[in-house]
């Protein structure tokens, strides 16, 4: 789903797991630039198994863990 993310810009919102491949792919990338733990988790796995509903745009800051309304 397209939204304005906190940063003004045009993003997605989507559950994690649908933003990655696999766990490996998001792993790679939570160890390189902090992701589980923009998130609010100690590890990647754990962000894996709650798959959160996220928003994220070109810009870094805007990648985050959103509530599911309703």
């Amino acid at each position: 789903m397209r939204i304005k993310c906190k940063s003004g810009m045009e993003g997605e919102q989507s559950r994690l797991q649908s933003r990655y491949n696999n766990f490996a792919h998001f792993e790679t990338y939570s160890d390189t630039y902090g992701l589980h733990t923009r998130l609010g988790y100690k590890t990647p796995k754990m962000a894996w198994k709650k798959n959160p509903m996220v928003q994220s745009s070109v810009i870094p800051s805007d990648f985050r863990k959103v509530q599911v309304k309703g």
